[in-house]
């Protein structure tokens, strides 16, 4: 075989390589990462909760509240698989983050507050 055989047979195999390589990353795209502030939602309504305690609090108000803290993990969980098929991504801990670049990694903290407290 010529050499300009072997060029053009190698020109041919990087171009089909390059192609397919292309077309699966068109149509397999990597999945998008976002984030939100769990810790900072868990937080927030533990201080109102606590807020919500009084000195010599009945039994059934003390069990009301830890009740609603119950629900409110429920729904903190519901918001966030909601926001995930809304997004079509995947969702990380915050504070899972090292060192973020703005432009990389969307923040769903108030769409997923706003979901978990709606309920309430």
């Amino acid at each position: 075989m010529s050499t300009f055989a072997h060029f053009v047979t190698g020109t041919v195999a990087a171009t089909a390589a390059i192609a397919v390589m292309a077309g699966w990353q068109h149509f397999h795209p990597a999945p998008m990462m976002a984030k939100v502030d769990i810790i900072g939602i868990v937080t927030s309504q533990q201080k109102n909760l606590v807020a919500q305690m009084k000195p010599g609090m009945d039994q059934k108000a003390q069990a009301e509240i830890i009740e609603s803290a119950s629900r409110f993990g429920k729904r903190l969980d519901v918001a966030l698989t909601q926001v995930a098929l809304e997004c079509k991504c995947t969702i990380i801990n915050s504070a899972a983050i090292i060192k973020d670049s703005p432009s990389t990694t969307y923040d769903y903290t108030r769409r997923v507050r706003e979901i978990a407290l709606s309920d309430q």
